[in-house]
């Protein structure tokens, strides 16, 4: 990997974790070509998705390609994110029985749904980090003191956001092994009408007697907690992480799905970002905004020293806003 190094361990990464059929091309290219496997790792940790790195690989029987050393650490940190994902999948259990005796309206949200609803072919696919549900408004309260008794009885709480919080403090117990996250709304609050709670628990599935979002909620949800929340769509930022929920989640194959991202300026830039890597992910149109914020990315691939400076100042900017505003309020 010579010319444009960071962009070109991207691409690989990309090629190994679509669920198109490339598996000869692949194939050829790692065969024939010269991969700097520290710098694959370096960058697929970044993005959280070592594990789906090696699922993938195994999954195109291509793991005999890699160096066995690398095979060997992959395959342990996947059996240790599997048996993690076991532990977080047992406990999002016991709340939804909890949940269901005392008759509170929620669906389990984000990494712990799409785990509750195998999504993916091996568990172990997706790193996950708190156990995130959402509850109805009016049983927000009640469910946090059931939980509270239940053990969890330790609080975090965030200081950014202390007006119209989308969510409680997490609850942690001692005996277990995730925090709880309660939310009554899923974006901020400038956002909150791009999806409505009352839908996400409206459409909810049961899957193996766990309440999850609608395959589209899950996606929207995916989409926009990440352009939103996590700023991504103000930033320029890319998840690989993300992107794999959707492509799991067979987005490509939801024609009017896509279009309607397309049409919402915050998850057609995530369509743009993500289609420099997966073409399977362009929007059918995208606005100024999307195309400039795509050539800001490229831009600081493609220039990583001076790319971070300026990244590094915008991340600096904003956060002085944010501060200050958080200081006067």
């Amino acid at each position: 990997m010579t010319k444009n190094s960071i962009y070109t361990t991207m691409q690989l990464i990309a090629e190994i974790l679509t669920f198109n059929d490339n598996h000869t091309a692949l194939s050829k290219q790692l065969e024939q070509t010269s991969v700097d496997w520290n710098k694959v790792v370096i960058v697929a940790s970044n993005h959280l998705m070592l594990p789906a790195l090696y699922c993938r690989l195994k999954a195109k029987g291509l793991l005999k390609l890699i160096p066995d050393d690398l095979n060997d650490y992959l395959k342990e940190i996947t059996d240790i994110n599997r048996g993690r994902n076991e532990v977080l999948l047992a406990e999002a259990n016991e709340i939804s029985e909890i949940f269901k005796k005392e008759n509170i309206d929620h669906v389990f949200i984000k990494g712990i749904a799409l785990i509750s609803g195998e999504t993916f072919e091996d568990p172990a696919e997706r790193m996950l980090s708190d156990i995130d549900l959402l509850v109805a408004k009016n049983q927000l309260q009640r469910a946090f003191n059931i939980l509270t008794r239940h053990g969890y009885t330790e609080t975090v709480t965030s200081v950014i956001e202390r007006k119209n919080r989308r969510h409680l403090p997490r609850q942690v117990s001692q005996e277990k092994f995730g925090a709880v996250e309660l939310h009554s709304e899923i974006l901020r609050h400038k956002h909150r009408y791009l999806i409505s709670s009352e839908q996400v628990l409206q459409n909810k599935r049961i899957i193996n007697g766990i309440a999850i979002p609608s395959v589209e909620d899950a996606i929207r949800i995916s989409i926009l907690a990440f352009q939103i929340n996590d700023k991504a769509h103000l930033y320029g930022y890319l998840s690989f992480k993300t992107i794999y929920d959707c492509l799991a989640l067979q987005l490509p194959s939801k024609s009017i799905l896509l279009k309607h991202l397309a049409d919402e300026k915050h998850s057609q830039s995530f369509l743009k970002m993500s289609s420099i890597f997966f073409k399977e992910l362009a929007p059918y149109k995208s606005s100024n905004y999307s195309a400039l914020i795509k050539r800001y990315y490229m831009f600081r691939i493609n220039h990583p020293k001076l790319g971070q400076i300026i990244s590094s100042t915008v991340h600096t900017t904003i956060n002085i806003q944010v501060r200050l505003k958080l200081l006067f309020y």
